[in-house]
């Protein structure tokens, strides 16, 4: 067991997958001429760099009972420090990385948590025995040091109807087709699986709760990206310049390859099998990734929130704004929306819940959701402040080829200086940032990143305590209530709070 070069990580993902690319199939996984491709490999690969980093390799590996070291975030949480911690390597790799973290340990490591407290779930209630399969893949990924990637968004069909309900065909969602002894069948299609192409291996699990009519398609499961029957079709990239970052600080930077995959006809060897046709648990997985998805998710993008208002902060400045009050009131609410967003994160993991059948820990869903729905509800209109902030140069700012071009720099210098003792370049850097991150990929990834906003809406009722509100509403109605909430319970009845009011003078 040992933890893998930047390298020898690399190096593994030369396996023979078939992935395809701008209409090309990409043979070669590491030697290629897609430049997008490339940048995404060194962005992902950049994690092993860092733990080999005596300053930060405390953070991120621990070692097993024999010494041997692991990555951290394998091992399932067992404290709100556990959580923290998760959420800090998520923020320490994002704050590196300009707001995305490497990616073999993150969605991926989401999914691989969500499976081991469902199949500990299913073993409890149904006398499975799922949860030693977890356990055997979490040693393989400890041993062999793979990166994983998580699969649970199914490109779903006609959205109005069921798994088992679908009309053109049945392959909308991941599903059963054939089982033996030895394993399982699989056939359907993945969307959106964020650094798919940099990962050894997917974990696919439900992306909702299932009916019995649905129970071919609740099913979880990890495979290699190699296996036969596998295809990985990426996305147009953002990227329009190779290593261009002062036109494109993001971009030039970043590509988290959300693959399409294909599961065609895909044996998976029973021992890789987590779930196998018990649709009541489907829901719960598909809940408990979103639970730790949205806590690492949060993690990452309090960093995107710190660009932005860093940059609506900067360009003020140096626009010469920050002394006219309706400024200073956006710039005001942008700091709410990001220290709100932030609080809200950390409070997820510090108020986590624990499974009392299996005694699972998990970050507090209602927090967590509230997280995401905040810094993802209100992205867009932060994203309006800032270019409102910064004005109409955010788009119409020639190149750096023009900037740089030596006829040029003076007149750029000279009509483009803003406030008295700004640099002209420092204005156009921050203008192209803001310009970056206003292009789609951060604007839908945002909304639709770690679950849709009407999916935290949907969590918001489904994790709600009820009673506690409806306690509060009868007590001061006056309302009989039988079987208060802890929080009501106990308490003077209201006419006798009355009373000792009455004779406060």
């Amino acid at each position: 067991m040992a933890i893998k070069t930047p390298g020898q990580y690399v190096e593994s993902l030369n396996d023979g997958r078939i992935t395809y690319a701008n209409g090309e199939k990409i043979g070669d996984i590491i030697n290629n001429n897609n430049s997008a491709l490339k940048a995404g490999l060194r962005f992902s690969a950049f994690e092993y760099e860092i733990c080999a980093n005596p300053e930060f390799r405390d953070l991120m590996i621990i070692e097993d009972e024999k010494g041997e070291p692991y990555h951290f975030v394998l091992r399932p949480p067992t404290s709100s420090e556990d959580l923290l911690r998760r959420r800090s390597i998520v923020q320490r790799l994002a704050r590196m990385c300009c707001g995305m973290p490497g990616g073999a340990h993150w969605v991926g490591i989401d999914a691989l948590h969500a499976v081991t407290a469902v199949s500990r779930q299913m073993d409890t209630q149904l006398g499975t025995s799922y949860g030693k399969y977890v356990e055997a893949f979490r040693e393989e990924c400890k041993k062999k040091d793979l990166g994983l990637c998580g699969g649970m968004t199914d490109v779903k069909g006609d959205r109005s109807r069921r798994p088992s309900g679908q009309k053109a065909h049945k392959d909308f969602y991941i599903r059963i087709v054939d089982e033996s002894k030895s394993g399982i069948t699989v056939r359907g299609a993945l969307a959106h699986i964020t650094f798919a192409p940099y990962t050894n291996e997917v974990i696919v699990l439900p992306c909702r709760a299932m009916k019995e009519e649905d129970k071919e398609y609740a099913v979880a499961f990890a495979a290699p990206l190699n296996s036969k029957g596998i295809t990985s079709i990426l996305p147009r990239p953002e990227l329009a310049e190779e290593g261009n970052y002062f036109d494109y600080p993001l971009t030039a930077r970043q590509y988290t390859a959300d693959a399409m995959i294909i599961f065609d006809d895909v044996f998976i060897p029973k021992e890789r099998v987590f779930m196998k046709g018990e649709w009541r648990f489907a829901g719960p997985a598909a809940y408990m990734f979103g639970n730790f998805h949205r806590l690492s998710g949060d993690g990452r993008k309090i960093v995107d929130l710190e660009n932005m208002i860093g940059s609506a902060l900067l360009i003020a400045e140096y626009n010469g704004l920050t002394k006219y009050g309706h400024i200073q009131d956006k710039l005001s609410e942008l700091i709410y929306y990001a220290e709100t967003s932030e609080a809200l994160g950390r409070a997820a993991a510090l108020d986590c819940v624990t499974d009392p059948e299996t005694g699972f820990l998990y970050p507090n869903p209602m927090i967590s959701n509230l997280a995401k729905y905040t810094f993802a509800n209100n992205w867009h209109w932060a994203m309006k402040t800032a270019q409102d902030i910064a004005g109409g140069l955010v788009v119409t700012m020639p190149s750096s080829k023009d900037y740089h071009n030596p006829e040029l720099k003076p007149v750029f210098d000279k009509y483009l200086q803003a406030k008295e003792g700004v640099e002209t370049e420092d204005r156009i850097r921050i203008l192209n940032l803001i310009r970056d991150m206003s292009l789609p990929v951060e604007a839908v990834g945002t909304i639709h990143g770690e679950g849709s906003l009407m999916a935290q809406r949907l969590s918001f009722l489904a994790t709600v305590d009820r009673k506690r509100y409806e306690s509060a509403a009868k007590r001061t109605a006056g309302i009989k209530d039988d079987s208060p909430h802890p929080a009501y319970n106990g308490l003077p009845e209201l006419s006798e709070i009355d009373h000792i009011l009455e004779k406060i003078q």
